[in-house]
C-alpha cells in the first residue's frame, strides 16, 4: 500500500516538472539615451531577456550588472528586464558593461556594451599661501571632484611677463581624487600664476581635462642683489693695497643668521660671513690678482650674485731665465742670466731647487752632475716678487764602454728567442741602449736604473747569424759602442727517418745495417740508437758533415730480436725521435739443413736397426727349427 502511494507521488512530481519548461533565448543590454554621452549626463542601462516557456507560469529573474568584469549591481525581480541608472556620468564611468541573468539553475550573459563618456570634470586648484618669499615652497592642491582614480596631474607655474616661461611638475594619484605638491619659488620670481590639469585613462581611451582655475601668488625678496665695490676704484698698480666690499639689504622677516655672503675669484673663496649685511676683503695686489670678483649672497636654495673686474697695472715684468741649452756635459762651463724689464732698481736672485744660489743677475760655474736641477730667477721690489718659469738643467757624466753579452746561452735557436745584455757600469741615467746587427738597428731601450738592458731577439732564420753590437748614450756629447759579439743561430734537427737493410726477416747470425738520418739541422748532430724498453743507448754517433749515420751489426742473433728506434739532437737541445722498426730473427739455413740431415740419419738408422733385428729373428727361428728336427730324428 505504501509503495503504491510513493509511486503515485513520484509520478505526480515528474509530471509537474515536465509542465514548467523554459529556455533563455537571449539577454540584451542597451544604453539610454545612447552609449556615448557627455560628462554629467544621465545614463540608463537596460537589461532585458527573451525567454521561451511551454505554458504561462511565473519565474524569478536575478539580473547582475558588470563593468570591466567587476560586479556593480544585482537585482531579483519577476519582470523580464531590469535597469541600472547612472545619474551623472563621469569619465571614470567609461568602460565595458555586461549584464547576466540567472533563472533557477540556468544562466546567460549579454554581449559587452561599450560606454564612452566625453570630457572630464574641471579640476579645482587651491593654494595654501598667496604671498611667499624667494626660496620657499608653495603648497598646491589639485582636486577632481566626483571622478575616480587613478589620476595623472600636471601643475603649471607661469611668471607674469610678456615671455614668461611655463614650468611643469607631474604627480600621480592612485587612490585619492586629489594630490598635493610643493612647487619651489626661484630667485627672480615676482608674480606667479599657478594652474593644474588632469589626465585620465580608461579601457576606451585617454582624455585630458581643461585647466583649473588660475591662482596668483606674490613673491617677495629675502635680500637684494648684492653690491660690490673696489677701493680705490681705478689706477691700481702692483704693490697697492685695495679693499673689496660686498653688501646687501635683508628682509626683516628673514632669519638673517642663515644668510651667507661669499666673495670669490674664479673658484677660490677669498672671504665669507654669516648673519651680516656686508663683508670686506683687503690685500696688496699683484698681477695675478687681475680678473673678475664675484659677490654671492646665499640663503637656503636662493643665491644672488654681482661681479666686478679688477685691473692691476704691472710694476715690472716677469723675469726670464736665459741659458743657451738645458743638457750639459760634466765639467762644462755654464753661464745663466736673469733678465727683467723695468726702470726701477730691482733685486734679482738665482734659485736652484727652491734655494737661493746667488743674489745676482749672472751666474757662471763649472758643472758637476750634482748641479742638475730646477733653476729660476726671482725679481723683487717693494715686497713684490716675481719668479721666472723654471728651467731644468741636466748635467751628464759620460757612459762607460758598454759590454754586450749573451747571458743564458751561447747559441740561438731558429724560431726561438734569445737574450742579449748590454751594460755600461758608469754614466748619468737614463741611458739609451741601441742594439745593432751589422749596421741594422734592431731595437732601442731606455734604462732609468743602474741595471743592464735586456734585448729579446727572435732568431727568424739562420741568415741572422752574425756580429751584434750595442751603443750606449745619455745626454752627454760622447757616446760609446761595445765590442762585437758573434751570435750563431742554429737550426734544430727535423724530419728524422730510421731504416734497416735487409728489410725482410733476418737469419740468425747474419749481418744487419741500420740507417738513421735527418732532413735538416745545424752541425754537429748527435745520433743515438735504442732498443725498446732498454734505457741505454746501443750506439752513439757525432756527425759534423753528414746528416746520416749507419750502424753495422756483423752478427744479429735471436737474442737481439725486438723494436729499434733512433734519436737525433744538436745544440738546440730539441731532439727528434724516429718511428720504431720491428726486427724478427729466423733460423739460419745451415741449421735447418743440419736438423733435416740429422732427422734423416736417425730415420735411416732406425730402419736399418729394424731390418737387422728382423733378419736376426728369422735366423734364430730357423736355427731352432733345425735343432728340433735333428732332435726328433735322434729320438726315433
Amino acid at each position: 500500500m505504501y509503495c503504491l502511494l510513493l509511486l503515485i507521488l513520484l509520478f505526480c512530481g515528474e509530471g509537474k516538472s515536465q509542465d514548467n519548461v523554459f529556455t533563455i533565448n537571449k539577454v540584451s543590454l542597451q544604453a539610454f539615451p545612447q552609449n556615448e554621452v557627455r560628462n554629467g549626463d544621465s545614463l540608463i542601462l537596460n537589461c532585458s531577456v527573451d525567454i521561451s516557456k511551454n505554458e504561462h507560469f511565473r519565474l524569478n529573474y536575478t539580473f547582475s550588472f558588470f563593468k570591466n568584469g567587476d560586479l556593480l549591481f544585482t537585482n531579483m525581480v519577476e519582470q523580464d528586464s531590469a535597469q541600472y541608472t547612472i545619474s551623472q556620468a563621469r569619465f571614470s564611468s567609461s568602460g565595458y558593461y555586461e549584464c547576466s541573468l540567472s533563472v533557477e539553475e540556468k544562466k546567460k550573459s549579454s554581449a559587452p556594451l561599450t560606454i564612452k563618456v566625453e570630457g572630464i570634470v574641471k579640476p579645482i586648484l587651491s593654494v595654501q599661501k598667496t604671498e611667499v618669499m624667494e626660496g620657499e615652497n608653495v603648497l598646491l592642491r589639485c582636486e577632481v571632484p566626483e571622478e575616480k582614480p587613478p589620476f595623472y596631474f600636471t601643475f603649471y607655474k607661469t611668471a607674469q611677463s610678456a615671455n614668461g616661461v611655463e614650468h611643469e611638475r607631474r604627480r600621480t594619484s592612485q587612490y585619492e581624487n586629489f594630490v598635493d605638491l610643493e612647487f619651489p619659488i626661484d630667485a627672480g620670481d615676482r608674480i606667479l600664476y599657478f594652474e593644474c590639469a588632469v589626465q585620465m585613462n580608461s579601457m576606451t581611451g585617454s582624455q585630458t581635462s581643461e585647466r583649473s582655475n588660475r591662482t596668483i601668488v606674490t613673491v617677495t625678496q629675502p635680500f637684494r642683489v648684492p653690491e660690490i665695490t673696489i677701493n680705490p676704484p681705478q689706477n691700481i698698480t702692483e704693490g697697492d693695497k685695495i679693499c673689496i666690499t660686498c653688501s646687501t639689504v635683508m628682509n626683516i622677516l628673514l632669519h638673517q643668521d642663515q644668510t651667507e655672503i661669499i666673495l670669490q675669484k674664479n673658484k677660490t673663496i677669498l672671504n665669507s660671513t654669516k648673519g651680516r649685511e656686508n663683508l670686506m676683503y683687503c690685500k696688496v695686489v699683484k698681477m695675478e690678482d687681475n680678473g673678475n670678483y664675484i659677490c654671492k649672497v646665499e640663503h637656503g636654495s636662493i643665491s644672488k650674485i654681482n661681479k666686478k673686474e679688477l685691473v692691476v697695472a704691472e710694476l715690472f715684468s716677469k723675469p726670464m731665465l736665459v741659458v743657451n741649452k738645458t743638457k750639459w756635459d760634466e765639467n762644462s762651463i755654464v753661464e745663466i742670466h736673469c733678465q727683467v724689464n723695468g726702470s726701477m732698481l730691482i733685486s734679482l736672485s738665482l734659485i736652484k731647487d727652491n734655494k737661493i744660489l746667488v743674489n745676482s743677475s749672472i751666474y757662471r760655474t763649472k758643472l758637476r752632475v750634482s748641479d742638475s736641477g730646477s733653476y729660476m730667477c726671482r725679481a723683487e721690489i717693494n715686497n713684490i716678487s716675481k719668479e721666472s718659469d723654471p728651467v731644468f738643467l741636466h748635467v751628464y757624466a759620460p757612459v762607460s764602454l758598454p759590454v754586450l753579452s749573451q747571458p743564458f746561452s751561447q747559441v740561438a735557436v731558429r724560431e726561438k728567442f734569445f737574450v742579449l745584455q748590454c751594460y755600461s757600469s758608469f754614466g748619468t741615467l737614463p741611458i739609451t741602449y741601441s742594439l745593432y746587427r751589422g749596421n741594422i738597428n734592431i731595437r732601442q731601450i731606455v734604462i732609468e736604473e743602474n741595471v743592464p738592458a735586456n734585448f729579446t731577439v727572435k732568431a727568424s732564420s739562420i741568415h741572422e747569424s752574425g756580429q751584434y753590437r750595442c751603443h750606449a748614450n745619455n745626454g752627454h756629447s760622447l757616446s760609446h759602442q761595445s765590442k762585437t759579439l758573434n751570435v750563431t743561430i742554429i737550426a734544430p734537427v727535423a724530419n728524422i727517418t730510421f731504416e734497416r737493410k735487409p728489410q725482410e726477416n733476418i737469419e740468425d747470425g747474419n749481418e744487419l745495417l741500420f740507417f738513421c738520418s735527418v732532413e735538416s739541422g745545424s752541425f754537429p748532430i748527435e745520433f743515438h740508437i735504442f732498443k725498446e724498453n732498454d734505457g741505454k743507448s746501443l750506439r752513439q754517433f757525432m756527425e759534423n758533415k753528414k746528416r746520416t749515420v749507419i750502424w753495422h751489426r756483423d752478427s744479429f742473433t735471436s737474442q737481439d730480436e725486438g723494436s729499434y728506434f733512433c734519436r737525433a739532437d744538436n745544440q738546440a737541445k730539441s731532439f727528434v725521435e724516429s718511428q720504431k722498426i720491428l726486427v724478427k730473427v729466423v733460423m739460419a739455413s745451415w741449421k735447418k739443413g743440419l736438423i733435416v740431415t740429422t732427422i734423416l740419419l736417425i730415420f735411416l738408422a732406425a730402419i736399418i736397426t729394424i731390418i737387422w733385428l728382423n733378419c736376426r729373428l728369422k735366423a734364430k727361428a730357423k736355427t731352432i727349427s733345425t735343432e728340433l728336427a735333428v732332435s726328433k730324428r735322434g729320438t726315433n
